[in-house]
């Protein structure tokens, strides 16, 4: 659980996979949809995009640690995880390009390794939170709802999911990000920069990834291990909803939040990566190209 809050009679338990799967899924859903965006553009599984998780919460940490509030604190470990993104991608992925998703790969793992150690030596290895002031939860229909900090997070997540949809859909660099993705040739006749957009992917990927450490942090505690274990999500997600589809994602994320909160109901928290799993592998074997099918989505398809 990222709440520390247990159900406390019988006719708290809705309220309580209501509550629990909407934070669930809005973390779940910033830090795989960016996930989804690299591997659509780029064509590889971008395995160090959990580390951007374990960099934006600690960096969130930091700068909360010298004093910022907690919403430009947000904002400026996300901006700072959007350029460490550029950088992977100019310094260690462009370059390697054109050998193929396999050497992409590996080269990610590595990356994912170095960004582990270096907040490993910088941060140590003990667990760290948030300094945040105490809050009571809302009321709702006589059940504690949400706390400021955990509405926030809903809100700001399923924001900034609809922001994407808006900047993907109805503008000019949002539409030459789908070009590039569904066919990089027909884009560079069309007179689109693949590196250029390129650049804007790992941005955006990568911030959207830094965000959502950052409420990791805020609604539970920090520790090295975090990006390993998100990154085990990140992939279950992205099968659920679709390989290459970010609308496919969106919706896996709360299809597996809930899925597995009303799993939990049934048996304990210990089994929670297996109940991710099986929802996994029974939608796979009923709807094999993944959420997506239901709208028709194909590979070839971003939307």
């Amino acid at each position: 659980m990222i709440s520390s809050r247990e159900p406390t009679d019988q006719a708290g338990h809705e309220m309580d996979i209501l509550i629990f799967g909407l934070i669930s899924a809005s973390v779940v859903l910033l830090s795989s949809v960016g996930f989804a965006l690299i591997l659509r553009t780029e064509g590889f599984l971008h395995i160090a995009h959990g580390q951007m998780l374990l960099l934006g919460a600690y960096t969130g940490l930091l700068l909360s640690n010298l004093g910022l509030h907690i919403a430009p604190t947000a904002i400026g470990a996300a901006l700072f995880t959007g350029f460490v993104g550029v950088l992977f991608y100019g310094v260690l992925f462009r370059p390697i390009k054109a050998r193929g998703a396999l050497v992409l790969l590996f080269t990610s793992v590595g990356a994912a390794y170095v960004v582990y150690g270096l907040v490993g030596a910088i941060a140590g290895k003990r667990m760290l939170a948030f300094d945040l002031p105490p809050v009571r939860a809302f009321q709702l229909f006589g059940q504690p709802f949400m706390t400021v900090y955990e509405l926030a997070i809903v809100i700001v997540a399923i924001a900034s999911a609809l922001c994407l949809h808006l900047f993907l859909a109805y503008t000019s660099p949002g539409q030459a990000i789908r070009a590039v993705s569904d066919d990089e040739a027909l884009a560079r006749v069309r007179g689109i920069d693949p590196m250029r957009t390129s650049y804007l992917v790992w941005f955006v990927a990568s911030a959207l990834g830094g965000l959502a450490g950052v409420f990791l942090g805020i609604l539970g505690s920090l520790h090295l291990a975090m990006g390993w274990q998100q990154i085990i999500l990140i992939l279950a997600t992205t099968v659920l909803g679709g390989i290459g589809s970010i609308y496919g994602v969106m919706l896996a994320a709360f299809v597996l939040a809930f899925g597995i909160e009303i799993g939990l109901l049934f048996v304990e928290s210990s089994y929670r990566s297996g109940l991710a799993f099986l929802i996994i592998i029974v939608v796979l074997l009923v709807k094999p190209q993944g959420l997506q099918a239901l709208w028709g989505g194909g590979a070839g398809r971003t939307h």
